[in-house]
């Protein structure tokens, strides 16, 4: 029986934090003879709403970080010394029975923040909700490989699968547990007032101002150290970065490239850059005409200087894109180079294919990435530049996503973060036939994809990825600009807080000290 599991592969790289920081902040004394005191709020400025708290329809990087603190799944991964395992959370013990066969232990004791107690029902109850046809969500994709689950008591869960799944576990890593009676209960009220069995529970969500968050007395672990955490919802850069400054809030995610000199120089703020797994890239929608040509994406691809987006926008801080995966995780294929840029050729290969000059929407959000409403207008300055006639629409994320959703764009910009450590799970959102986002279908690329998932064995299962990532190099139904880069500004005098490889601003350990 294991309660953790140790996947290895290449972070090291990765999981190098660089950590600028100059001078002391001034203590504030109090009135106790000029002790420092902990506040009892902790402020984070994130640059999305989550759009819900329910976290059966959670997907996105600000969303997540929320939820950790409300929420918590089976299993979750542990980074360490540049080491990624997954360890058991609500699942005190797991085993692999057989081929198809997984059975959990789940942890006694635990009880959820209306009172309810834990069981393997509750479990149970949430991942079938998310695969209901009925529910709307995308998260449908974590589990899509389950083909059964079953209970055995109140505390063993067995899940069975559909073929021998590569990473199942990390997939479970992004499902929290919800209470099934204050869903059925609360309704859509659900969204706004979750029950979760975490270190924290809600006070309040305002939709596009904040959340507030007050620590779980009973919870079954190490409680949280601050009393409360507040997340405030600041889509734009420059007023996270001047509430930073004036102390209002106390870690400010997604600095911008041309601010950390700013923050690194403030003696009262450090800063964090770290490396991370997502790829930020433009995805082709290939309900328009244009788009679903090969010489139109070509064009694109020629007409977008990557290098000179990471050099001129994001400060050099991270690398230019040559993969739909980022350097580190399984199978990542090396052996690619960035794609060309040349806009003469580019002019001429619209010229070739008799580009009329039709109307290309594109879509960006803005605050939720590092620099994003800047890299999507420079991108759409450099279509235009190879004679494409570009609609840009950029949107705060909460308005920015249902448009994405709905492929209201010709082509749209997004970070996809391979949080599974395994590929094929992000892939299946946009290259797998029955599900890709875009509408990209190529029956060799899911024939690689179906045998893949059934490949236990690393090795071989890399050279399936290797060969995947290369028909999509040439293909282009996506347009990997970069990988990107964390960059979290904190007040001097956080304690407890670390920036992760995931992104996730997890502060339950965390606390401000002035």
């Amino acid at each position: 029986m294991k309660k953790k599991l140790f996947i290895p592969f290449i972070f090291s790289l990765l999981l190098a934090v660089l950590l600028v920081a100059c001078g002391d902040e001034s203590n504030s004394n109090d009135s106790n003879g000029g002790e420092t005191a902990a506040t009892d709020t902790l402020i984070v400025g994130t640059g999305a709403d989550p759009t819900s708290l329910d976290p059966r329809k959670t997907w996105s990087g600000p969303g997540y970080s929320i939820n950790s603190h409300i929420f918590e799944p089976l299993v979750f991964r542990k980074i360490e010394d540049g080491k990624v395992s997954i360890e058991g959370i609500l699942a005190e013990s797991f085993e692999n029975v057989d081929d198809l066969t997984w059975k959990f232990t789940i942890r006694e004791g635990v009880t959820f923040h209306n009172g309810e107690p834990l069981t393997a029902e509750s479990v149970k109850f949430t991942f079938e909700s998310i695969l209901d046809p009925s529910f709307n969500t995308p998260m449908t994709i974590w589990l899509s490989e389950i083909d059964e689950i079953t209970t055995e008591g109140d505390y063993v869960l067995y899940i069975k699968t559909k073929t021998p799944t590569r990473g199942l576990l990390s997939s479970l890593t992004q499902v929290p547990i919800v209470e099934p009676n204050a869903v059925k209960d609360l309704g859509d009220r659900f969204n706004v007032e979750p029950v979760g069995t975490g270190p924290y529970q809600v006070v309040e969500y305002v939709a596009n101002n904040n959340v507030k968050l007050t620590r779980f007395d009973d919870y079954w672990g190490e409680k949280g150290v601050t009393e409360n955490i507040e997340f405030r919802i600041m889509p734009e850069n420059a007023v996270r970065l001047a509430a930073l400054q004036r102390g209002d809030i106390h870690i400010a995610e997604n600095i911008s490239a041309d601010k950390v000199n700013t923050v690194s120089d403030d003696p009262n703020l450090e800063m964090h850059i770290t490396e991370t797994l997502r790829v930020n890239m433009f995805v082709a929608n290939y309900a328009n005409e244009w788009m679903a040509k090969q010489e139109f994406r070509d064009a694109i691809s020629l007409a977008i200087d990557r290098q000179a987006l990471v050099d001129n926008i994001l400060g050099g801080n991270t690398i230019a894109g040559s993969s739909v995966s980022p350097p580190g995780t399984i199978g990542f294929e090396d052996s690619l180079s960035i794609p060309e840029a040349d806009v003469e050729k580019a002019k001429a290969l619209l010229d070739e294919i008799g580009y009329d000059g039709s109307v290309i929407k594109m879509g960006g959000p803005v605050g939720r990435y590092a620099m994003d409403q800047q890299i999507v207008e420079a991108t759409a300055g450099m279509l235009e530049a190879a004679g494409i006639n570009v609609e840009l629409e950029t949107l705060e994320f909460s308005s920015y996503v249902p448009k994405m959703d709905e492929l209201a764009y010709d082509i749209y910009y997004i970070g996809v973060a391979d949080l599974t450590i395994d590929p094929l799970t992000h892939w299946k959102g946009y290259y797998y036939s029955d599900t890709a986002e875009g509408g990209y279908s190529n029956s060799e690329v899911d024939a690689l994809m179906d045998e893949a998932i059934k490949t236990m064995d690393d090795e071989e299962a890399i050279e399936l990825f290797k060969q995947i990532q290369k028909i999509l190099y040439e293909e282009k139904p996506t347009f990997p600009l970069y990988y990107e880069p964390h960059m979290v500004g904190v007040r001097k005098g956080v304690q407890g807080f670390a920036p992760r490889l995931d992104e996730y601003i997890i502060v339950r350990d965390a606390f401000y000290k002035k």
